[in-house]
């Protein structure tokens, strides 16, 4: 039960990847320039001060490097790019284990 609701969750967060990758062709082709939406600025769009809020609880209870250079480079790849990565490991976690080879099942 739990494969199947990440696999489902996986393919829901792939469909989320390719909508998002196509709103920015599609705004780069209107624009006549390459336009890419930083994962920052989306998270901002949706929750404008639970970001500041992340930003402090990272900062002082595990560590100020872990939110300057880590989090804030992530927050600079494209939605759809970390979207996708997020929905393919959540497939890959969901998917059966591969059978072992030269092992015996009994």
């Amino acid at each position: 039960m739990f494969r199947l609701l990440l696999r489902f969750l996986g393919l829901c967060l792939l469909a989320t990847a390719f909508v998002t990758l196509l709103g920015d062709v599609t705004r780069s082709v209107a624009g006549a320039r390459l336009y890419v939406t930083p994962l920052g600025e989306r998270l901002m769009a949706l929750a404008p001060g639970k970001l500041a809020l992340a930003q402090a609880f990272v900062e002082r209870q595990v560590h100020p490097f872990i939110w300057d250079p880590v989090l804030v480079d992530l927050m600079r790849l494209p939605v759809w790019l970390a979207v996708g990565a997020i929905g393919c490991l959540a497939i890959r976690l969901g998917s059966k284990p591969a059978p072992r080879f030269g092992f015996s099942s009994r």
